[in-house]
């Protein structure tokens, strides 16, 4: 909110205010990212002019001091940045930094000869005539501008050194966070694998068990012996399903509709369901548990107790265009809340499997509830 409140302050002030201002910023992040540099120049400058103070009795004014230190200074960053950019490329580039280092030194010894012309000092002027004659000169300034280079050189690559220590830490760290990660997929798969293991074998009791009911009862009580056998035919299914094919033919669920509508009339034996499909529609291969839980949900939410006006499935096939329909009375009496959930997941099945090649509608119209699903079994 602050930040905010300060934008909005800058921009009504005047164009060379603003200028100030952001200046002012450059030089606080400039100052902020040198400030190890200033304060080693400092200390660096500092201990030069000691021992010149007690080595030379008639110390140089402060002109040349502050020339002299602004082209050395300048030649260490000049050599520092030409070795970043021609040290890491390929080898017949790197043979330019021998001209480059000769013509760095003719022109730290030009500067140099013009900083003693152009700031006063005690001692001669020095000619650009006599130049090349005053080897003293000349030899002080290349074993000064050499001591910069060696000092620059020595910067790069404990600056490099720096960086690649960096570089190699963060690496070592990605490798060992990559590591943790292989070692946390390994512990999830074998945790999965157990979770599959544990899967198989609790609906092998299940079973193991629902056949034991059923052979108990089947005698003394036939109805609740044939609701154990079609309620396991069911989950066998469901199971099936979870572990088999994307697709499975239409004929095994059309079974199982069956068998649930067996299970339901033990239940409620004023069940009345329509159950009709084309000729050759077993067949086709579609996503499981469809129109199982279609049957499902009819059986939960509707009104299927009327003779005359029963529930109804149809499934139709035509050039390829499978349809299914169902209709059945709404139970008016009925909580149906949730009424809608297996329908939004059979949705969302199909738009994932057949994506804009399969349609679902339904909804309440004069008293009846109606789903209408339709699938374009392959591309045209």
């Amino acid at each position: 909110m602050k930040k905010a409140k300060r934008a909005t302050y800058a921009k009504r002030l005047p164009p060379v205010v603003k200028w100030i201002f952001n200046s002012s910023n450059k030089m606080k992040k400039w100052l902020k990212t040198s400030r190890w540099h200033i304060l080693g120049w400092l200390i660096f400058i500092v201990y030069e002019n000691l021992v010149v103070a007690l080595t030379v009795k008639s110390p140089l004014p402060l002109s040349v001091y502050i020339t002299h230190y602004a082209i050395n200074i300048g030649l260490f960053y000049f050599h520092w940045s030409m070795l970043r950019r021609l040290l890491p490329l390929a080898g017949h580039y790197r043979f330019l930094l021998f001209p480059l280092v000769l013509a760095e030194l003719i022109i730290y010894l030009l500067l140099n000869n013009l900083a003693s012309h152009l700031t006063p000092t005690p001692a001669k002027a020095i000619s650009l005539a006599g130049l090349a004659s005053n080897w003293k000169f000349v030899f002080a300034t290349f074993w000064r501008a050499i001591y910069f280079m060696l000092f620059s050189t020595a910067y790069y690559f404990f600056s490099e050194y720096i960086r690649q220590a960096g570089r190699t830490a963060e690496l070592e760290k990605d490798a060992a966070a990559k590591t943790i990660r292989e070692k946390q997929t390994m512990l999830e798969l074998a945790e999965a694998r157990n979770a599959n293991l544990k899967s198989q074998i609790n609906p092998h009791f299940l079973f193991n068990t629902l056949t034991y009911i059923y052979n108990s009862t089947h005698r003394t009580e036939p109805r609740s012996a044939e609701a154990v056998r079609y309620l396991t035919k069911l989950m066998r299914y469901a199971l099936e399903c979870e572990h088999g094919p994307e697709l499975m033919p239409l004929e095994a669920e059309i079974r199982q509709v069956e068998h649930l509508l067996q299970l339901s009339r033990i239940k409620q034996p004023n069940l009345f369901i329509d159950f009709s499909y084309d000729e050759g529609v077993e067949k086709t291969a579609i996503i499981p548990l469809v129109l199982l839980s279609l049957t499902e949900n009819m059986v939960k939410h509707g009104n299927l107790s009327i003779p005359n006006d029963p529930g109804r499935i149809n499934l139709a096939i035509n050039e390829g265009l499978l349809r299914v329909e169902t209709v059945n009375l709404i139970n008016t009496g009925l909580n149906d809340s949730g009424f809608h959930t297996g329908l939004k997941n059979i949705e969302k099945r199909l738009s994932h499997t057949y994506g804009e090649r399969s349609e679902i509608s339904y909804g309440i119209k004069d008293d009846y509830f109606n789903v209408q699903i339709s699938i374009r079994l392959s591309e045209r």
